[in-house]
């Protein structure tokens, strides 16, 4: 079984995991440096806007079911419950469609509405990148569901490199035809790849199924699996909040300067040492629900401390490669960019943090201990809003970097404390 496997696998696959999402980086950097020199200020500040909007959104959409596959989908390989499994992937992808296209027509009409009322047209691109919700949805269940069937490293290079290489067509392709490049046209390329990229992520996630699975009667837990995976929608939902809360504040707040862009180029550099940890934990989740599931306390320790090992030695490396050469990065951007050393380096900061504990609410929900981790996700969404709209209104982009870096803090060093004293019970 894939499972069985999977529990003595090399925890060295982690380090490949990293790789693909370091590709992946470069990948985007690419496009983000493109975009911000051909897009105009306004453009580029809505294409960021409606990044940041869609990344909650697909939280949302998702319901949590694509986290909980981390943990449902390793225990049914184990115990050979084929049909609880094929009824959690029909359930999973049937309620995330229609939830999906509700919320994209909710999106799209309320924001229309506003638009109109205010004869704007400034953010029409939210609405064309929420109509592709029911499409980006399904793609970020599959890839936890082919994560836990142990095909991590495939996941990965749909995921990581497929999507941004595809996306660079679409972009190249806007050059060749000398179409007007603008937000609207950037992000429907970047909806029609995550299209390219859910037909081939749903190919993998159907090989990677047992033929077992395929042959049983679908049982469904409806109730069990909402309920389990609610606790894991909050958390996501109030992180991508945490995170896209300062380009969203600063829009509101300086609407007509390159503020909003700046930041946003300063976030994803910041924070690429999230998007390596959260690569990492797609070999260690399952991982950990196997051990959970075998009640293999001392494993488990090994476990997270191979993990604190490997990401907190990409974090050290990160946070040094920020201080040093993050000023000649943000030139590459160009001229409107280069002033937000300062708060790339905060924002480097509160994103390591972010990085090494990252397991911490996932072990914890896994343990059923979903109440403290949704309070002390709360406080931190609270303390992240406050302090953004305070310290942006005087500070500007740092003072949104602070809010980031001082919530993030927060919530992972509280989070791996109550971690670290609930492993100690663990026998």
């Amino acid at each position: 079984m894939v499972t069985q496997s999977l529990s003595r696998a090399e925890y060295s696959g982690s380090l490949v995991l990293c790789v693909l999402a370091l590709m992946n980086y470069l990948l985007f950097y690419v496009v983000n440096i493109t975009l911000a020199r051909n897009l105009s200020v306004r453009d580029f500040d809505d294409f960021s806007v409606a990044l940041s909007v869609i990344a909650i959104l697909s939280t949302v959409a998702t319901l949590g079911l694509d986290k909980y596959a981390l943990r449902c989908i390793p225990v049914y390989r184990e115990r050979g419950d084929w049909a609880h499994a094929l009824g959690f992937w029909k359930f999973s992808l049937r309620t995330m469609v229609f939830f999906s296209l509700f919320l994209a027509a909710f999106v799209g009409l309320t924001l229309e509405a506003i638009l109109v009322s205010q004869d704007a047209s400034s953010h029409i691109a939210i609405v064309i990148l929420a109509l592709f919700l029911p499409v980006i949805a399904p793609a970020l269940f599959l890839v936890e569901v082919v994560t836990a069937n142990g095909g991590q490293i495939e996941a990965v290079v749909i995921y990581r490199l497929l999507l941004p290489i595809t996306f660079l067509l679409f972009i190249w392709l806007i050059f060749l035809f000398d179409l007007p490049m603008t937000a609207v046209g950037v992000v429907s390329g970047y909806g029609l790849a995550w299209l390219w990229t859910l037909g081939a992520i749903h190919q993998l996630a159907r090989f990677t199924m047992p033929e077992e699975a395929w042959r049983a009667k679908p049982s469904f837990l409806k109730i069990k699996w909402v309920r389990r995976s609610v606790p894991l929608l909050l958390n996501s939902w109030m992180l991508s909040v945490m995170a896209g809360s300062g380009v969203i504040v600063l829009e509101l707040l300086y609407p007509s300067d390159a503020i909003v862009g700046t930041y946003a180029v300063a976030a994803q550099t910041g924070t690429f040492i999230v998007l390596l940890a959260n690569t990492a934990n797609r070999f260690y989740l399952p991982l950990t629900s196997l051990f959970m599931e075998r009640s293999d306390g001392s494993a488990l320790r090994r476990l997270m401390r191979h993990r604190l090992m490997v990401v907190g030695g990409l974090a050290v490396a990160f946070l040094t490669a920020v201080v040093t050469f993050g000023q000649a990065i943000l030139d590459w951007f160009g001229p409107n960019f280069s002033h937000g050393y300062e708060a790339l380096c905060v924002l480097a900061v509160g994103a390591s943090i972010n990085a090494v504990f990252s397991d911490s609410p996932y072990y914890l929900q896994f343990m059923k201990r979903s109440r403290s981790v949704f309070v002390s996700t709360s406080f931190a969404v609270v303390i992240n809003l406050v302090l953004s709209f305070f310290l942006s209104e005087r500070l500007g982009v740092l003072g949104a970097a602070y809010g980031y870096a001082l919530s993030m803090c927060f919530l992972f060093i509280r989070l791996r404390y109550q971690t670290r004293r609930h492993l100690k019970t663990v026998g």
